[in-house]
């Protein structure tokens, strides 16, 4: 009775053993599974919102590439001439990596940069969305020459004369962007689309077997389930989500960010095979638990523990490790930042946030394979993570760009050591004895204030940004100065083509005057921004934005015909006339065409040529002297006259000057300045004049401020006196006022 009692006790509690742990396994596979159904599900929400940033980015910047490419194809003379045409756009082909650029009319004409003309590659509907919207991208069609699959990119150009001005458009192959979804692609364990709302798939990574998404059949990505069915809504409707789903036997995450453009979404997919595995694994040792406790809870423990363990690093290199490089990705540097800093904070160390980029990346793989393009990276990332001190990060954040958290004791210091890792991970070497060097960009953030981590990336990559507009110069440091002159750029910008077309830009006439009579010989015209906000805003905080940007060319055209309007005004109504110069960029100088523009332009004003002078700054003149001989010599023929305006400020060339023909050389103020107090520099200057006009110019002083300075430059020979002790800068009716006053004295 006593064994049988015992027995029974014995059974009761290996089944109540079994029990509790069958149980527990069961709880803590559910646990395990809804913790790698979370991890899975944010890694997924994330590479869909990621995907649908990076797409959207790469498609505004192919719309900025073709306003660029359209800048000089507002210059109706290029329209008219296709040889020209087709040379320019095959030209920007090259440069923008475009499979082929074109131009269509208003007519529906389409010229390509192949040479090839057809009618309305892009149809009036679409024509008609890209002048409405200012740009248009469409879906995925057949090529016209190669019938490949391909993206159309088009913006429309400015109307002229109140007609439309045409489109500039560029295609580009459907492969070309698989690349972008391939980094999307959680590591090649997933599927990635972009989509329009109908489900239609635009590109796919990797190749798809079915043209949407929703449609079900043998190769379909999506049941019919309730879930797909509630994402299909969601998707119509314009609205972003998850959802989860089993595609035969086959469980899946899915998520959908919008894009913005075209309504088309960003959708990524990712199969979640290795929950269910794990999840049946647990079960069967559930079951061999509640036949044999002992031994198997041993071995369950074990297993249990290894298996968590290898979850944890299987999901902890999703989400933490760079693939390629096998160091940290930028979601490890974030999660291990507020950490480092701390350290940093408590041992009173200055730290600073670097970004660093690699040049021209995109030149090695297209020149030498992605393969090659891969091991630079590599070998990139090693010389960055071998230079780390104790408690500093270091990420490849994106492509190819790299993060690190340096302490920086000393900033000058950091600046050198800076300097030093990109020289030394520029350093790389190709198979074969053939040496690649490469460049290195680097944005440095000292972190002086407790903000969150994406505004010190960005306070990094706006240092980074000011670096690279600076040739030659490897890195920048943040400060907010730096910061204010971005901003203020970026707002120029916008409101430059506003400013115009509102009236805001306004046309001044300093005087030219004579020494002795302080008579008004001539002017310059010169150009003042009054903002309706912000006031008067100086030429020199908005000319330089201007010339990098291209348009400056529509603000030379519009102080050109204000100044022949103003020279027609005078003469129709027998006003003084007197000889006006304009000034002109580079850009101008550059147009084979700008000559013969300027002399019709006149002449439609009916302004005779020689009350037109043509201004040119001395750093454009001895930017390239042979063009500027021939544009001179042109300039001449049409009857123009041509001035080198602020000559000696910094490029000066007698040996130059006497090859070109000025009729007049302006000295810059900055020689009144030197000169003052300074015998030695007086005596250049006067050497100067006497060079000058040995040549055959005129000598218009600059910048005369004072008495003396007038006396001193009428002794040694100078023509005419610019400055503010003869006459400000003046706006139209004072400048006639000032004329006629002058006259009704003689």
């Amino acid at each position: 009775m006593y064994k049988i009692t015992g027995f029974k006790r014995a059974f009761v509690l290996i089944v109540a053993a079994a029990v509790l742990v069958a149980a527990g396994s069961v709880l803590y596979w559910r646990q395990v599974t809804d913790r790698l159904s979370q991890d899975a599900r944010g890694i997924i929400v994330s590479a869909s919102r990621e995907l649908a940033d990076n797409f959207s980015r790469l498609l505004g910047a192919e719309f900025q590439l073709l306003s660029a490419v359209g800048v000089p194809l507002q210059e109706q003379a290029l329209l008219d001439n296709q040889e020209a045409l087709v040379k320019y756009l095959e030209q920007q082909n090259k440069n923008n990596a475009f499979t082929l650029t074109g131009y269509q009319g208003p007519d529906g004409r389409a010229v390509f940069s192949n040479g090839g003309v057809l009618p309305d590659f892009i149809s009036p509907e679409n024509a008609e969305y890209a002048y409405k919207h200012g740009h248009y991208i469409s879906s995925r069609r057949k090529g016209p020459f190669t019938g490949k699959d391909i993206l159309v990119f088009a913006v429309p150009l400015p109307q002229r004369d109140g007609e439309r001005g045409g489109l500039v458009f560029a295609t580009q192959t459907i492969e070309f962007y698989a690349t972008t979804l391939s980094a999307n692609a959680t590591h090649g364990q997933g599927l990635t689309f972009i989509i329009n709302r109908a489900g239609d798939i635009i590109i796919a990574y990797p190749r798809a077997a079915y043209n949407n998404v929703f449609e079900a059949g043998e190769h379909s990505v999506f049941d019919r389930g309730k879930s797909s069915l509630r994402m299909q809504q969601e998707i119509t409707r314009g609205e972003s989500g998850w959802t989860g789903y089993t595609l035969h036997g086959d469980h899946r995450f899915a998520s959908y960010y919008p894009l913005r453009y075209n309504d088309w979404y960003a959708m990524s997919v990712l199969p979640t095979k290795s929950v269910a595995e794990q999840a049946q694994r647990l079960v069967l040792m559930s079951l061999v638990l509640c036949l044999s406790i002992i031994v198997v809870l041993g071995v369950l423990l074990v297993f249990i523990l290894r298996m968590q363990s290898q979850s944890s690093r299987a999901l902890f290199r999703m989400g933490f490790v760079d693939p390629l490089t096998e160091t940290d990705n930028l979601n490890a540097f974030r999660f291990k930042f507020p950490r480092a800093s701390a350290a940093f904070k408590e041992k009173g160390v200055p730290y600073a946030l670097v970004v660093v980029n690699v040049n021209r990346f995109k030149a090695v793989n297209d020149i030498y394979g992605f393969e090659q393009g891969d091991q630079v990276l590599k070998q990139v990332a090693a010389a960055l993570r071998g230079a780390l001190q104790e408690g500093e990060l270091f990420c490849r954040s994106s492509a190819d760009v790299f993060l690190l958290l340096l302490q920086c004791p000393d900033r000058t210091e950091l600046g050198r050591r800076v300097d030093a890792l990109a020289e030394r991970a520029g350093r790389y070497c190709l198979s074969g004895g053939e040496c690649l060097p490469l460049s290195l960009t680097c944005g440095i953030y000292l972190v002086d204030e407790d903000v969150p981590f994406y505004i010190m990336m960005d306070r990094a990559n706006l240092a980074w940004a000011s670096a690279k507009q600076h040739a030659g110069q490897v890195c920048a440091f943040y400060d907010e100065q730096s910061r204010r002159q971005i901003v203020t750029e970026k707002r120029i910008e916008s409101s430059m083509d506003q400013a115009l077309r509102d009236g805001e830009f306004k046309i001044y006439l300093q005087p030219k005057c004579d020494f002795k009579t302080g008579l008004t010989r001539s002017a310059e015209a010169l150009v003042r921004w009054q903002h309706p906000v912000q006031g008067l805003i100086p030429p020199d905080q908005f000319i330089p934005i201007f010339e990098k940007n291209g348009f400056v060319l529509k603000l030379d055209k519009f102080m050109l015909e204000e100044t022949l309007r103003l020279l027609k005004t005078w003469k129709e109504q027998g006003k003084p006339v007197v000889p006006v110069g304009v000034n002109f960029s580079r850009l101008h100088l550059e147009d084979p065409h700008f000559i013969d523009v300027l002399a019709r332009t006149a002449d439609e004003y009916g302004v005779e040529h020689h009350l037109l002078e043509v201004e040119l700054t001395e750093s454009v003149v001895f930017g390239n002297v042979d063009l500027m001989k021939k544009v001179i010599d042109g300039l001449h023929a049409k009857g123009f006259s041509v001035a080198m305006d602020d000559f000696g400020s910094g490029y000066s060339s007698l040996n130059v000057l006497k090859n070109l023909d000025f009729d007049c050389v302006k000295l810059d103020k900055e020689f009144l300045v030197r000169g003052e107090g300074n015998p030695r520099m007086r005596q250049i200057i006067s050497g100067l004049v006497r060079m000058i006009k040995s040549l055959g110019s005129g000598v218009v002083a600059e910048g005369v401020e004072t008495a003396e300075q007038a006396e001193f430059l009428s002794g040694i020979g100078c023509d005419l006196a610019q400055g503010y002790l003869f006459s400000r800068p003046l706006p139209p009716q004072e400048f006639e006022k000032r004329l006629l006053e002058e006259r009704d004295k003689k």
